[in-house]
Parts: C-alpha cells; sequence; structure tokens
C-alpha cells in the first residue's frame, strides 16, 4: 500500500527573510532581495552586476548563534535552516529507527566555487596520503595528531551530517546529491522513496547555496547566462517579461521535514503543510545548458500520472522560472502542451523574482512557497513581469491571488540535463 508522505517542518534562510513566516510575508508584499553587487569589481564581466545575498545584519546574527564552530559558511546556514525545520516540525527526539537525511550543497571549500578551492584540497590531500602511507595503524596516529588543525576540512567534508545524527539521536541514512538547480525537487522525490521503502519514517531534506564571487559570476558571464539589466536592481530577474535578460545569482538555504503521515500523528503532529502527490524525473544528454520542451513536457505529465490527476486539477504551478531568455519560453511552451486551455486559468508563481537562483536550494525555498499556498489559499505575485512576454503566454498577477488551492505542480530543471516536477496536494488537515 502507498504510504502518504507529508511536508510537516520548513526552514528558510533567504536575502529575503531568516524565517519561513518573513520569507513568505516578503513573497506576499513584493520585497525584493536583489541589490547592485559591490563587493567586487565585477566591470570586465558582461553581465551578472546584480546579486542577492543573506543580509549582513542576518549574517552577524547566525554566526553569533553558532560560535567559533569552525564549520563552512554553508554547513551553518543549513544547520540554521534545519533547526527551523526541527522546531517547526514539533521535534523532541525519541526516533526509534534510522533517519534519512537528503541534502545538496555546492563543494569543496568555504567559499563554494574558488578554483583555488579545488587546487588547495588536491594539494593538502596528497601531502596527507604521502606523510600517513599505507598501513594503518600509521594512518589512524597521523589523524589523531592532526586532528585540531584538520577540522575545517573535516567538517567542510563531512561533519554536517554527523552533527545532524548527533542532533537527532539515531543514525542517519544519509544521501549527498549533485543534480544542478534540480537538487532541491531530487531530494524531495529520494527522500520519498526512503520513506515509501520503510527504509525510514523521519527525514530531513536540505539545501544550500553561497557562490557569489567573482569566479562564479565570471563563469555564468561566459555563458552570458546573468541578467544585463541596466535598470534598478530589484527589477534583475523578470521571469516571463519580455525584457528579460538573464538570471540573478542568491545565497541561500532550505530545510523540509518529510514523513509518513503515520508516523507523524503517532508523534502527535496531525496538521500538514503538503502532501507529495507525485512526481517525474528525466536526464536530457542533448545539450549540457540548453532545456527542450519535450522533455519538461515529459517530467510535467508523469508527476500529474503519479498523482492521478488530470491537468485541470492543477490549480497553480510554481515555475522553475530563471528570467533567462530561452528557459522561461521552453517551461511556457511545456505547460501549455500539457494543460492545454487550462492554462487561461492556472496562476503561474515565479520565486526567483525576488530571490534570484538559488541553485538546488531554490527546489526547496520554491516548495515552502507551494506548501504555503496550498494551506493559506494564496499565491504570491510575480511583481518583476510588468510587460507579460506573449510567447510564454502564461498567467502572473502583480498582487497576490486569493483562491482555494488544492493541487501545485513545482517545476525544477538544471544544467546538465537534469529535469524534475513535482505534485503537492493540500492535506486532510492542512496547518493553519
Amino acid at each position: 500500500m502507498k504510504k502518504k508522505i507529508v511536508i510537516s517542518g520548513m526552514g528558510v534562510v533567504t536575502p529575503i527573510g531568516d524565517s519561513v513566516e518573513s520569507f513568505w510575508t516578503s513573497n506576499l508584499q513584493g520585497i525584493s532581495g536583489l541589490r547592485l553587487e559591490d563587493r567586487m569589481d565585477l566591470s570586465a564581466l558582461p553581465c551578472g552586476w546584480v546579486s542577492a545575498t543573506v543580509p549582513e545584519e542576518t549574517k552577524k546574527v547566525i554566526k553569533a548563534r553558532w560560535g567559533d564552530s569552525n564549520q563552512a559558511w554553508g554547513d551553518i546556514l543549513m544547520h540554521t535552516a534545519v533547526s527551523q525545520a526541527l522546531d517547526d516540525a514539533q521535534f523532541k527526539g525519541g526516533l526509534k529507527r534510522p533517519a534519512g537525511l537528503m541534502w545538496a550543497r555546492v563543494w569543496p571549500g568555504p567559499s563554494g566555487s574558488f578554483p583555488q578551492d579545488y587546487v588547495d584540497f588536491m594539494k593538502s590531500a596528497g601531502e596527507r596520503y604521502l606523510t600517513a602511507g599505507n598501513e594503518p595503524g600509521d594512518v589512524v596516529a597521523y589523524l589523531r595528531e592532526k586532528q585540531e588543525e584538520e577540522r575545517l576540512e573535516a567538517s567542510d567534508l563531512s561533519a554536517f551530517p554527523t552533527e545532524l545524527s548527533a542532533k537527532l539521536g539515531v543514525p542517519l541514512v544519509a544521501s549527498r546529491l549533485d543534480a544542478t538547480c534540480s537538487g532541491g525537487l531530487r531530494c524531495l522525490i529520494e527522500a520519498s522513496r526512503l520513506l515509501q521503502m520503510g527504509k525510514a519514517d523521519f527525514v530531513v531534506v536540505a539545501a544550500v547555496v553561497s557562490r557569489s564571487n567573482h569566479y562564479t559570476l565570471s563563469q555564468y558571464a561566459q555563458l552570458m547566462a546573468l541578467s544585463r539589466w541596466r535598470g534598478p536592481a530589484a527589477q534583475a530577474s523578470m521571469p516571463f517579461d519580455k525584457r528579460r535578460t538573464g538570471m540573478v545569482i542568491n545565497e541561500s538555504a532550505g530545510a523540509l521535514i518529510l514523513e509518513t503521515e503515520e508516523h507523524a500523528r503517532a508523534r502527535g503532529v496531525k496538521q500538514h503543510y503538503a502532501e507529495l502527490g507525485g512526481w517525474g524525473l528525466a536526464i536530457d544528454t542533448v545539450h549540457l545548458t540548453a532545456p527542450r520542451v519535450d522533455m519538461v513536457e515529459r517530467v510535467m505529465r508523469t508527476a500529474l500520472e503519479q498523482s492521478g490527476l488530470a491537468p485541470n486539477q492543477i490549480d497553480t504551478v510554481n515555475a522553475h522560472g530563471t528570467s533567462t531568455r530561452l528557459n522561461d519560453v521552453t517551461e511556457a511552451k511545456a505547460l501549455h502542451r500539457v494543460f492545454g486551455e487550462h492554462m487561461q486559468t492556472v496562476d503561474v508563481c515565479a520565486v526567483k523574482s525576488l530571490t534570484g537562483h538559488g541553485s538546488a536550494a531554490s527546489g526547496i525555498l520554491e516548495t515552502v512557497i507551494a506548501s504555503l499556498s496550498l494551506c493559506r489559499g494564496i499565491i504570491p505575485p510575480v511583481t518583476t513581469c510588468t510587460e507579460p512576454d506573449p510567447e510564454c503566454n502564461v498567467r502572473t498577477s502583480l498582487t497576490p491571488i486569493h483562491r482555494p488551492v488544492a493541487n501545485v505542480l513545482k517545476n525544477s530543471f538544471g544544467f546538465g540535463g537534469q529535469y524534475a516536477s513535482i505534485v503537492f496536494r493540500r492535506p486532510e488537515s492542512a496547518r493553519p
């Protein structure tokens, strides 16, 4: 018998809110986290002059909470989001079986993307190998001797699952996934698989990105994927708008608690944010960066079929909506193929209009918004889409839409031909 999988807890740290409620309010009010990037000289880049980072005051509060932990900043962000999600799920310990962990994070090094991070990591790994040798006893002795000075690097590589296991009080069935910008949804899908197979009753899903540096921006600039907007920074990300010129990179973290409905009720948690309906996954090897309409269509149709829903039963689409010329029109064309005339009544939400693009973390953050739309009957606006692209022809709004929402389709697509789509249902007992 197929188990009901529910989202029982959520946590976020974003450029427009460091809690679920502040993040939701900012989405409803159209508050943008996009700012001109003034921390580095970007004059030589053809695009990418705007970014969206966690405000400095928020960073100070978060760092003060965790103290001098020697953890990489990405781990600190994830711990913050996960702690919120566990509190939100009313987690008090007492798990009787191993828990699951599905997570995604840029690797390696505190910055996540500088070439020197990779050079330093490989160099130090080689030096350790030559020094420690092959004998097990010598390796153990070396690690004991170097424990203190190696703590930062070890933390960056593996401490997050270990620390989370200690917090939950049980062993973890853990996997770290690399599925580029579809990674957040992929983590959700793999978590659902764990629960359906009975390998765990309680799974933490987390993703983080913090890579706003000159090297990363120059990488995306070579692809001309970043916004070339010269007007007000807050308008730089404009999904489905005919003036869109590219995406904006952000810094963010998100976490969700997934569990079987039966397990949640046994813990005394009877109200949930969303129920996972069906999902679709695909990997396309035709092009590294260009999405294809037929692949987007495929994952959406698969998600609908698995959920047992007809297209006309979807109330809103929480779009991938990156604000790039190609992605938005590709997603829109696929939506029209799947929904046909029903697209005239399907409301489309595009969170990246306010937050920018957070790679794998975006799928988690946007699932938070999709889940709250189910619970509260409100679809956030896309305030930057003031000149809708007729080639996309999707239904967005400049103000919040108040309507009953029973089913949401969420999309995420990524470089490397990664496609993911999930249907979320309104649970029988929705969180107020």
